[in-house]
């Protein structure tokens, strides 16, 4: 505790690189869980029970299904698809696309700023020690010549300590900001892939144009009937 203490007294620029620590922490802790855990969903048993509502023309069903994960990009794409299910394509189409562009910001929220936070501890860290190498050649300079080494050797020290700290904060942060996009980029590919799915089994299930007897036109004689 005193060495912490002491470290703190020698240089100030160990604040800061507490303080983005402790603010990458809350990020990296908030984001792992929201999409390893509330964005995420297996996507093929999920549409196949999609599939198989539609299928059934039960697409009240279908929409409550996606509800039941209201977090869930991929069923928030899917849920816009089923509501617009009886329009027209165009807005049928404008449906997915828009709810695929909403989930884009919703997943990336905030991990950006672990990649900035990286980078402004190290520079926090490189800017105490030289901070701290100024002080300590500067003390050594007006020192008795028997204490000039152990000061220097001291001053030296203590002044790594806040590089240290501070690579020491930004390897995390790069390794959660990489595991986040990686996390991030699979969701939004599923969504991109299960959202065309949707939109060709959405379609599907509408009987062509060529199926379709115009009423009052005999089919056999194409004649009023």
């Amino acid at each position: 505790m005193d060495r912490i203490t002491e470290l703190y007294s020698h240089s100030i620029f160990l604040y800061p690189v507490t303080v983005c620590a402790a603010v990458g922490l809350v990020i990296s802790l908030e984001r792992l869980y929201f999409l390893l855990f509330r964005a995420t969903i297996s996507p093929e048993p999920f549409f196949r029970e999609i599939q198989r509502l539609v299928l059934a023309d039960d697409l009240d069903r279908a929409v409550r299904y996606c509800s039941s994960e209201p977090k869930a990009p991929l069923a928030n794409v899917v849920k816009a698809a089923l509501l617009h299910a009886n329009g027209d394509k165009e807005d049928l189409a404008l449906a997915v696309e828009q709810a695929a562009l909403d989930a884009v910001p919703a997943v990336q929220r905030r991990v950006g700023y672990l990649a900035t936070l990286a980078n402004v501890v190290t520079l926090f860290g490189l800017l105490g020690t030289i901070v701290g190498l100024i002080n300590s050649f500067d003390a050594v300079s007006h020192a008795d010549p028997d204490q000039k080494q152990n000061m220097l050797a001291s001053g030296i020290a203590m002044a790594m300590y806040t590089t240290a700290g501070g690579i020491s904060v930004a390897i995390p942060c790069l390794v959660a900001y990489s595991i986040l996009v990686q996390r991030g980029n699979a969701i939004l590919d599923d969504v991109e892939r299960y959202g065309s799915r949707i939109l060709l089994l959405l379609r599907a299930r509408r009987p062509t144009v060529a199926q379709q007897v115009p009423v009052g036109v005999s089919a056999e004689a194409g004649e009023p009937g």
